[in-house]
């Protein structure tokens, strides 16, 4: 659990001030990379939210959950970065790809590694706002409350730009996961866009059983359920993957950074 951290670090614990950096920092590098797109001003990012959150620690009154205030300062400093990137050649999509492990069944056509790299591809290609709702919602597992607060917006508009977000990210992957996929009938819902919101809670059990029962009979809109949920999977492993030694120890080298300063008293 975060918050005893955060309780022992506010009170000048320079041990659990250095947990709590480590434990935030595989979160918070991910997602500069994803909203940087590059590694050297992710690692920047990394190193001016740490700063932020020893130097602010203090500061922070639990009005809000520790974790969307840590993301906000991401944010803020991913927004900082990009200022400065206007005349910086983009990094490729290879360098960009998450690696996420879904396990899949023997019938998958598509091999994880595939699927990685293209879920890398796709998030790529979406707006600066649905990339980073994916993100915090479906990577690091942010809870919608969580999300909105990150982003300054209320939880009515995260779920909105979030539906929109999971379609476009499932449109994207839509021909790697679905390559000869079956046209839609005349009457047939928007499924991708029900089955999003039937996993943020917004529908109630009928409308979830007439779902079901939809996607039971209709080949077409049971692929394209099956390609949203594989691809919501590939997030979640993205989020979970362990991080590389490379990676560990400029996230050891910005903590003990951080903790030469004494900035908690």
């Amino acid at each position: 659990m975060i918050e005893p951290l955060v309780e022992r670090a506010q009170r000048g614990d320079a041990a659990a001030l250095e947990e709590l950096l480590g434990q935030v920092a595989p979160s918070v590098r991910r997602f500069g990379m994803r909203m940087c797109r590059n590694p050297a001003d992710a690692d920047d990012a990394l190193q001016d939210t740490l700063l932020g959150i020893a130097t602010h620690l203090g500061e922070f009154a639990g009005r809000s959950s520790f974790t969307s205030w840590v993301f906000t300062l991401t944010r803020t400093a991913c927004a900082r970065r990009r200022r400065g990137m206007k005349n910086r050649p983009a990094e490729s999509d290879d360098q960009l790809a998450l690696h996420a492990d879904v396990a899949a069944g023997p019938e998958e056509r598509v091999s994880d590694g595939e699927l990685a790299e293209a879920l890398g591809t796709a998030l790529a290609s979406l707006s600066e706002e649905h990339s980073e709702v994916i993100h915090l919602r479906d990577v690091e597992g942010l809870t919608a409350a969580e999300a909105a607060d990150a982003l300054g917006i209320t939880v009515d508009a995260l779920k909105s730009r979030l539906h929109r977000a999971r379609a476009a990210m499932r449109d994207a992957l839509q021909p790697l996961l679905e390559p000869r996929a079956m046209p839609r009938r005349e009457g047939c819902p928007d499924v991708v866009s029900l089955w999003s919101r039937k996993l943020e809670g917004e529908l109630d059990a009928k409308v979830c059983a007439d779902i079901e029962a939809h996607i039971a009979v209709c080949p077409a809109c049971g692929s394209a359920c099956s390609s949203l949920r594989r691809a919501l999977g590939a997030c979640r492993s993205a989020g979970q993957e362990p991080v590389d030694a490379a990676l560990q120890e400029r996230i050891r080298g910005a903590v003990k950074s951080i903790l030469a300063r004494n900035l908690i008293s």
